[in-house]
């Protein structure tokens, strides 16, 4: 059986990406574990300052937890999605959980198995699946398998990766993530494990953080084994070039199911910015490439936990504008120096900076938001960006969802869009695409036997006429533009 048949559950379903400990806190607030400092929900100022020793720790928390998401589950729903996206869940020091000590033991601030569990069978109930965020690159300085390493206990030394003088290589070199040796076998076979505790308690999808530099032959027997478990667990990659431009790219062989991508998220929103039409054509046309089976199982976001949260990158200040010079959100350059990267004046420009007028940008949300949805693949939502969250890079894309503070106009375009992928998905899960780009418009096609969806996206603050001669039936428009008009930031999308 092809991959595309077995994987056929999730196409055209719409995503949604939560980072844990800020999404939502259903349970009392637990005691304090390990040094570590809680915040509450209403305080969304980052702590971005270092520690005494000049150290960014990120050991704040607001305990978001499994049970809040459980008890979202009707407002994920009504967003019209069909897969949830988890950050980490492993018990670890920081609230990001990618400095991972053992990922079979679920971190107490978040919950337990149980809890896991329940959320899987919750949500499938509500034909939502659940992927999980799996950390293999490296774990944290304070696992219990590093720190008995270094106590002089051998049985582990060789899950490691160690230069030539005997030292460990950190990921990065960030000191509290020593990089794992991912071709060791008793390595993968832990692994192994943990995807297994993953699978058995009701996940549907695994996403490899830092995918795209794992080895192929980890990759190969990683994919191997989750599939001879269930055949229907989708794998994406962590990537953030296009994957045909990586020396090994992951989608052609049994590696991967598909990426996660950021060369369109960039596109998208560097031609609803500043009109780059050319750049988004070279995009497209190198993502067309791709296995068809790939193409439809696109991780399609527009922010991440690792960009800048989509307002800011539409309006805000110290944006990337020329593609050649790296991607829109490549904002760190002017805070680099001869010693490296100066974090402190870095963070303490983008909290200076931290505000947009959050109306100005809604126009913008919206057609980009629009193209994300028709393009081939997943759209994805980074939770909070519905609601109106903006800030720079972490720590400032990382505040507490706004619950009671949301900005309703586009919660309901999301909803909206939600219902449109839902009421369309024979035909926008795995239809052919076919787009037509300049400075002011943007056209797509997408067309099987179902039928055709045309939408057509008008950037400019100028009024455009148009003239579909063909009338379909109207299945989504923007600004109020029709058939013949299409306002400024406005966009007609017809169904054939």
């Amino acid at each position: 059986m092809k991959k595309n048949c077995i994987l056929e559950r999730f196409k055209g379903r719409v995503g949604y990406q939560i980072f844990v400990d800020r999404f939502y806190r259903y349970r009392e607030k637990s005691k304090e574990l390990d040094g570590r400092r809680s915040k509450k929900w209403d305080d969304s100022v980052p702590d971005w300052w270092p520690d005494a020793d000049g150290e960014y720790r990120n050991e704040y928390f607001y305990q978001g937890d499994l049970q809040g998401i459980i008890h979202k589950l009707d407002y994920i729903q009504s967003l019209g999605v069909g897969i949830i996206f988890l950050s980490p869940i492993s018990y670890t020091y920081t609230n990001h959980h990618y400095d991972v000590c053992n990922q079979k033991i679920i971190d107490p601030y978040i919950g337990d198995w149980n809890d896991f569990r329940e959320l899987c069978e919750n949500a499938h109930k509500k034909d939502i699946l659940i992927g999980v965020d799996l950390v293999f690159n490296h774990m944290g300085a304070k696992s219990d398998y590093f720190k008995e390493v270094l106590k002089g206990n051998e049985k582990y030394k060789s899950w490691f990766e160690w230069d030539k003088n005997g030292n460990p290589i950190f990921w990065y070199n960030f000191k509290d993530m020593p990089q794992c040796n991912k071709l060791n076998k008793d390595y993968q076979s832990y692994t192994f494990n943990v995807a297994d505790m993953y699978l058995e308690n009701g996940a549907d999808a695994i996403r490899l953080d830092l995918g795209e530099i794992l080895p192929k032959e980890f990759m190969i027997n990683f994919n191997n084994h989750v599939k001879s478990k269930n055949p229907q667990i989708l794998i994406e990659s962590e990537m953030w070039d296009l994957a045909n431009h990586r020396e090994n790219p992951q989608i052609y062989d049994e590696q991967v199911d598909s990426v996660m991508n950021y060369p369109l998220a960039d596109a998208i929103i560097r031609w609803v910015r500043w009109g780059n039409f050319k750049h988004l054509n070279y995009t497209l046309d190198e993502i067309n490439k791709y296995p068809a089976d790939a193409q439809d199982l696109l991780w399609n976001l527009l922010d991440s936990h690792d960009t800048p949260r989509l307002p800011t990158m539409l309006i805000g200040e110290g944006m990337c504008q020329d593609p050649y010079k790296g991607r829109i959100w490549d904002i760190e350059a002017p805070f680099r120096t001869i010693n490296g990267m100066d974090t402190y004046r870095f963070r303490k420009w983008e909290i200076d900076n931290d505000y947009i007028d959050i109306e100005k940008s809604i126009d913008l949300q919206e057609e980009a938001s629009l193209i994300q949805y028709l393009c081939k693949g997943i759209p994805v939502i980074f939770a909070g960006t519905e609601a109106g969250l903006y800030g720079y890079k972490d720590p400032n894309n990382r505040k507490p969802f706004p619950w009671g503070h949301e900005v309703k106009k586009l919660q309901q375009h999301y909803q909206k869009l939600g219902m449109m992928k839902k009421e369309n998905i024979d035909i926008l899960k795995d239809g052919e695409c076919c787009v037509e780009v300049d400075s002011e418009f943007f056209k797509i096609t997408r067309k099987n036997k179902y039928g055709i969806i045309l939408g057509i996206v008008n950037r400019g603050n100028n009024t455009k006429r148009i003239d579909l001669k063909e009338r379909g039936t109207e299945i989504f428009k923007l600004q109020n533009s029709s058939a013949q008009i299409l306002n400024p930031h406005g966009a007609i999308v017809y169904r054939y």
